[in-house]
């Protein structure tokens, strides 16, 4: 059972990051009850909004947060880095979070996975989430742990998920592989949306990508899920070549990256701190 947006509270973690700020403005003007945890609170926060400022490894705080919520969107976490940063936040920080969850009786989590669960996979095979993950690195490795923590917990506890592998989210695309990862804003609110307000969507996974035209991944799920994106990242290609990005290349002939995740796929893991 979904949350009711009028009534049940949804909380969402790092919620003064990039997409957190996106959805504490998108998911207001429906969800009526949203509680946002960071580690820090934006200067800007209006009044209206509901702040607890913790830690993911304090787990008593984690705890306070979780008690009378139903549903979480778990945004917060590391972007890539070493691996005891990674591990720290990514996986222990992460696992604070989704038992505090569950103690607390949340029936929805909505996880922001990453399309770098499946990065090692060639550019020409259209990936889709019902393969098995193909991590470019530690940090998409520990994304795919996240969806595996939220599959036993449907199996053991049905609590439903769903995890979003997003891609390049950004205002704008940013470069030629852009035009095939982009996830505008305002696809990402309406992705959320769905994941939240599914009746029954199991321990999915779904590609987080707009209805980009040189999209590369498989639209798996979007049906099911009721993500229907709006917005496409080839509608920005003249202002990429303003910036110098080739662009113009035949699209499945020439492009600048072989394998899903890009640059990742082929750079240095960072060691972990001594």
């Amino acid at each position: 059972m979904p949350p009711d947006p009028q009534r049940d509270r949804i909380v969402i973690t790092g919620a003064a990051g990039a997409i957190g700020t996106t959805l504490r403005g998108g998911l207001a003007q429906r969800f009526f009850n949203l509680l946002l945890t960071d580690r820090h609170k934006p200067a800007d926060a209006p009044d209206h909004e509901n702040w607890v400022v913790a830690d993911l490894a304090d787990r008593a705080a984690m705890a306070g947060v979780m008690q009378g919520a139903t549903g979480l969107i778990h945004l917060a976490g590391a972007a890539s880095s070493d691996l005891e940063t990674l591990f720290r936040t990514n996986a222990l920080g992460m696992f604070e979070v989704f038992e505090a969850a569950r103690h607390a009786g949340v029936r929805r989590i909505v996880y922001a996975s990453s399309n770098h669960a499946h990065g090692m996979y060639p550019i020409t095979v259209p990936v889709a989430p019902s393969m098995p993950a193909r991590p470019d690195g530690h940090y998409g490795a520990l994304k795919a742990y996240g969806e595996l923590i939220l599959k036993s917990f449907h199996d053991k506890y049905g609590i439903t998920s769903v995890s979003l592998r997003i891609g390049t989210y950004r205002d704008l695309p940013i470069d030629q592989r852009s035009l095939a990862t982009w996830l505008s804003p305002a696809d990402m609110t309406r992705l959320a949306e769905a994941s939240l307000l599914h009746p029954n969507p199991g321990a999915l996974v779904v590609n987080g990508y707009s209805r980009n035209t040189r999209l590369k991944a498989a639209r798996e799920n979007w049906d099911f899920l009721g993500y229907t994106p709006r917005d496409d990242a080839e509608t920005h290609r003249d202002m990429l070549r303003t910036q110098g990005f080739d662009v113009d290349s035949p699209d499945r002939d020439a492009w600048e990256f072989m394998e899903h995740g890009g640059s990742y796929a082929h750079g240095p893991e960072l060691p972990t701190k001594l």
